[in-house]
């Protein structure tokens, strides 16, 4: 029951975004089947606190819609520490283009494995190590960041990796207008090593909260 009731409200919300992909009925069924599984992981690791389908869809499912809609998004893409797989699975099952979850946590990153295996989501790949590691050695086009670590810190992990030039962040509605994090990178960097490409502003949730994506291109 519970799930019917998700899968009504997940459906409600893609037409109220006017979100549409091929076969969203199946792929909503899919994303129900993935909630589940992490309902069921979280009672033996901590891998997020969104689990009612309220905070489910307007914290994790809005942001993932969201990135689509951007057009931010080249591929293969990486989901820089997956975590409980969001916003990498989400994406994947929308739009099935090809996606590495880098997580370094082992229990993390089977529980993605076990996850993938499950929902046969075959065109995703899962890396249990870090991120940086497998970017020195393997091209990808995008590398999507959602709540891990400030632009500076991030940008240290991933610099002299040669194999990227697309960074996505998800970040707050006044990003980068005055903003210690932006600034404090800002002045680290005087020769402007990276630049906004672009960035989306939108809205989730009832409460209309204000989010914006990030696209940040490599200029030097």
């Amino acid at each position: 029951m519970e799930s019917n009731d998700f899968l009504i409200k997940l459906k409600a919300k893609t037409v109220e975004l006017n979100f549409e992909t091929p076969n969203i009925q199946s792929k909503l069924e899919l994303i129900s089947k993935y909630r589940d599984l992490l309902i069921e992981e979280n009672k033996k690791q901590n891998l997020t606190r969104l689990l009612s389908s309220k905070d489910f869809i307007e914290g994790h499912v809005e942001d993932a819609i969201n990135l689509e809609k951007s057009g931010f998004l080249r591929y293969p893409a990486m989901d820089l520490g997956s975590g409980g797989g969001v916003p990498g699975i989400l994406c994947a099952i929308f739009d099935e283009k090809p996606w590495i979850l880098a997580e370094s946590e082992k229990r993390k990153a089977q529980f993605l494995e076990n996850t993938l295996n499950t929902l046969k989501l075959s065109h995703v790949f899962v890396y249990a190590g870090r991120g940086e590691d497998y970017i020195c050695e393997h091209s990808v086009q995008s590398i999507v960041v959602r709540a891990v670590a400030p632009v500076d810190k991030i940008y240290k992990w991933i610099k002299n990796c040669s194999t990227w030039n697309n960074l996505i962040l998800f970040k707050g509605p006044k990003w980068p207008k005055p903003n210690a994090e932006w600034d404090l990178f800002s002045k680290k960097h005087s020769n402007r090593v990276l630049k906004i490409e672009n960035k989306y502003h939108y809205q989730v949730g009832t409460a209309k909260k204000q989010r914006v994506i990030v696209n940040l291109i490599r200029s030097a």
